[in-house]
């Protein structure tokens, strides 16, 4: 029985884990996961409503958002 309870819990913080960084993922460091300084459309995934304005945000269509460019989907 305390082996199950156990489990429960261990499950129920890797549950709560992956919800914060699903949530986290609508900030400038999480996104550029490859660190070069800017959110490539593949990093963007990782946030579908960025997806969604990537083209929009990426005035000079570069391929890639720079932090001024994602500044912009911020205030959205």
């Amino acid at each position: 029985m305390k082996e199950f309870k156990m489990k429960k819990l261990v499950m129920s913080v890797f549950v709560i884990a992956s919800s914060f960084s699903v949530v986290a993922a609508d900030d400038f460091a999480t996104l550029d996961t490859d660190g070069n300084g800017s959110i490539s459309k593949d990093e963007a995934m990782q946030n579908v409503s960025l997806v969604h304005q990537f083209a929009d945000l990426d005035v000079d269509n570069s391929g890639e958002l720079s932090k001024e460019e994602f500044s912009k989907f911020k205030a959205s």
